[in-house]
């Protein structure tokens, strides 16, 4: 699990690099937001290392529950700052598209998106095959998750024909979707992390599996509510259970 974190680091790092540059040189402002795109996937790697580093820490007598929530505030911090790139991106296709303010792509632009596509399916896939050998559905979950950075290439993709194709208008679209797509992500992640703050229970089936396990473990009578909250990675479950008198 730790290798297919560093892949997709590395993989995130050069996608960046080189769509950012590609970008710039090749004319194409799709290929640009797709470059944030990246940093955003990146970012939220980032956040997900860093909140399993922090939880890790062994809790004290000023933070008895430990640092798990560290997580969230962070993750709200980034997606904040990313919400405003991305409203800049939206907004800059759409005046881009009501001025008519077009530049033709190059070859070396629609060699980045190709390149892009490719390597978003290739860490998609190493993802799937790496969450069904651990058994980890919050794997394969977050790889098909993460299917959306092969949409939103071929989205550029396509942009970038049409307006090598003489319908300019259609690379600042694309930025545009782009645009939409990370502000998508942001809402949603801000609101996520919010609703952890305010320890939100886990899923009903979690709390649900625990109380059916509880209720196979002998010298229990009764197993009665079953609540819990997220800190970070770690699940607190308070339990109350009935056993026989001593």
């Amino acid at each position: 699990m730790k290798s297919v974190g560093l892949v997709n680091v590395a993989g995130n790092i050069m996608m960046i690099v080189i769509k950012a540059y590609l970008g710039v040189v090749g004319g194409s402002k799709g290929l640009i937001a797709d470059a944030v795109h990246s940093v955003a996937d990146l970012l939220a790697t980032f956040v997900m290392i860093m909140g399993m580093k922090l939880s890790a820490k062994t809790p004290n007598e000023r933070y008895p529950d430990g640092y798990g929530k560290s997580e969230y505030m962070v993750a709200i911090v980034i997606y904040l700052f990313l919400l405003v790139i991305g409203v800049y991106i939206m907004l800059d296709g759409y005046q881009a598209i009501v001025e008519r303010h077009f530049i033709r792509p190059c070859w070396f632009a629609l060699w980045g998106a190709f390149f892009a596509i490719a390597i978003n399916e290739l860490m998609f896939r190493q993802s799937v095959c790496a969450g069904k050998q651990s058994n980890s559905p919050s794997m394969v979950a977050k790889a098909w998750e993460s299917r959306s950075d092969v949409y939103a290439s071929f989205a550029v993709l396509i942009g970038i024909l049409g307006a090598m194709m003489g319908f300019s208008f259609m690379d600042p679209l694309a930025a545009f979707i782009v645009g939409v797509i990370i502000l998508r992500l942001c809402v949603h992640s801000i609101y996520e992390s919010v609703l952890k703050l305010m320890d939100q229970a886990p899923e009903k089936e979690t709390l649900e599996e625990i109380h059916i396990a509880l209720a196979t473990v002998p010298g229990i009578r009764e197993v009665g509510r079953v609540v819990g909250r997220e800190l970070g990675p770690t699940l607190e479950v308070t339990i109350n259970l009935g056993v026989p008198a001593a």
